[in-house]
């Protein structure tokens, strides 16, 4: 009896051996990856390990495991999805859970879903995922939420407390003998010098808020549960900074990289701050860049800023030709305000007139509230950088006191951000009127502080939408004697 069960076993094993070699038979492997989904209002960034029976996968298991990720845990409701072997910086440390998936495929499901693999460059599964996928791995009646973002810290139990945005940082300003992050830098001028900064977002913030502690509310310190705080600050050497940036760019689903440069009456701090919370509210995947030139951060720091703004325009240009030849392919979006785009319209124009192609990778540039005289913008500015390959958004609003009070201090010519009946239009330029839009005291920062101006560069960087294709959304056009041009739809 037992000889023949031996034989009986080792006939069995045998077979299964001749079935394996002929690709009928193929061992359980496992995938460590990292798994990524996007939509206008979330992004969904998670570990994945992914465990595959039955048939060999490798060739595009990370694609398989975001389509899965996004079947099981997502609702279906990512519009762009992808995956790579899992990336610590890419994917983040901590996420709310680590999500596992385990499938069974056949050799020809398999080759099926290779088949739309390649059909879709590379770039997904294609139609083949929700034929094969929809039987051998349905969605569940309810996906289970996600948070937005895979860098986050929570408690002991697992309950988020505050996400982290990491911005990287060029500035020209000068380092003070303070290490705190806050104030690391002053307002002098120094070198150029690169590192990057962690930026906390509390669980309850509100689009277009920049939280803060307040007296008011007995707040005299800053808590990352409840308000926008600098978490770390970390010095990097220029090719080191490089490195990192292009590999959050051009990683996953190649997000690109979001460039803000603040204005007048900005400490270090105040810029870095606001551009954890931009590249948060507009979900932003990619690496974000600071540019912080030394603003002497003081209302009556009005003439030296400008001075400095002046002297920070070639070290403008050195940091987009740096951005511009990171990774080829990796888009640049750039959001400038107030004074800042004096700094960024001639450091582009800079750029621009020595090698015209380095333009070509920059997507978007937004003009917030534009602190430069609109006369010379039109005749020594425009014409350089205008149709030279980025669209050029204008936001412009008749509620700027910040530019009514700049606009007497420069002897009664008008400032580009301001809108009325001589607001600027120019071909190759998007003017937006946002007087509509309720805003601070100064009316100066509602590119930032209004949710609905929010809602609009998502759109306007996140899908690079024209205005006449967000007209359904909340933009109405806007026909003059001066051209056309849009404002925001009176809510």
């Amino acid at each position: 009896m037992f000889p023949d069960v031996f034989v009986l076993t080792r006939r069995i094993l045998q077979g299964l051996l001749v079935l394996a070699a002929a690709g009928g038979v193929a061992a359980a492997a496992q995938f460590d990856l990292c798994v990524r989904g996007t939509s206008l209002d979330a992004i969904r960034t998670a570990r994945l390990k992914l465990t595959v029976d039955g048939a060999d996968v490798a060739a595009f298991a990370p694609e398989l495991g975001a389509v899965l990720a996004n079947r099981r845990f997502w609702g279906n409701e990512a519009e762009q999805i992808s995956g790579m072997p899992f990336d610590a910086d890419l994917c983040g440390e901590t996420v709310a859970a680590e999500l596992n998936v385990a499938i069974m495929l056949t050799a020809e499901q398999a080759r099926e879903l290779e088949a739309g693999f390649r059909q879709a460059g590379g770039r997904g599964l294609g139609d083949a995922a929700a034929r094969v996928l929809g039987a051998v791995a349905p969605s569940p009646p309810k996906a289970r939420a996600l948070p937005s973002r895979g860098d986050e810290v929570r408690d002991a139990d697992g309950t988020l407390l505050y996400n982290i945005v990491r911005v990287y940082y060029a500035t020209n300003r000068k380092e003070t003998a303070d290490p705190a992050p806050e104030r690391r830098y002053g307002g002098d001028r120094g070198p150029l010098a690169f590192g990057l900064v962690d930026v906390t977002v509390p669980k309850s913030h509100r689009k277009g808020a920049l939280e803060a502690p307040s007296v008011l509310r007995l707040e005299f310190k800053a808590d990352p549960q409840k308000h926008v705080t600098l978490h770390s600050l970390q010095l990097l050497g220029a090719d080191a900074w490089r490195a990192q940036i292009a590999k959050r760019a051009a990683g996953l689903d190649n997000p690109g990289i979001l460039v803000f440069i603040h204005g007048y009456n900005a400490s270090f701090a105040d810029a870095a701050l606001r551009a954890g919370q931009l590249a948060y509210d507009l979900n932003f995947a990619g690496s974000t860049v600071l540019f912080s030139w030394p603003s002497r951060a003081e209302l009556v720091g009005y003439t030296a800023d400008e001075q400095n703004a002046e002297w920070s325009v070639s070290d403008m240009k050195t940091v987009l030709a740096s951005l511009a030849t990171l990774a080829p392919g990796t888009p640049v979006y750039v959001i400038a305000h107030s004074m800042g785009n004096r700094v960024l319209t001639r450091g582009f124009k800079a750029l621009l007139d020595e090698d015209l192609k380095k333009g070509s990778v920059f997507r978007q540039i937004v003009l917030a509230a534009p602190d430069i005289d609109a006369d010379v913008f039109r005749r020594d500015i425009a014409p350089s950088i205008l149709g030279k390959g980025p669209r050029v958004t204008l936001y412009a609003s008749s509620n700027d006191r910040a530019l009514a009070a700049s606009r007497n201090l420069h002897g009664g010519y008008r400032r580009l951000g301001e809108s009325g009946q001589d607001i600027v239009v120019l071909r190759d330029l998007d003017t937006v009127d946002a007087s509509t839009v309720s805003t601070e005291f100064l009316g100066h920062s509602y590119y930032g502080d209004s949710a609905t101006v929010m809602s609009d560069l998502i759109y306007v960087i996140r899908q690079s939408l024209r205005p006449q294709q967000r007209e359904r959304y909340m933009l109405e056009p806007v026909k003059a004697t001066v051209g056309l041009y849009w404002r925001f739809k009176s809510r």
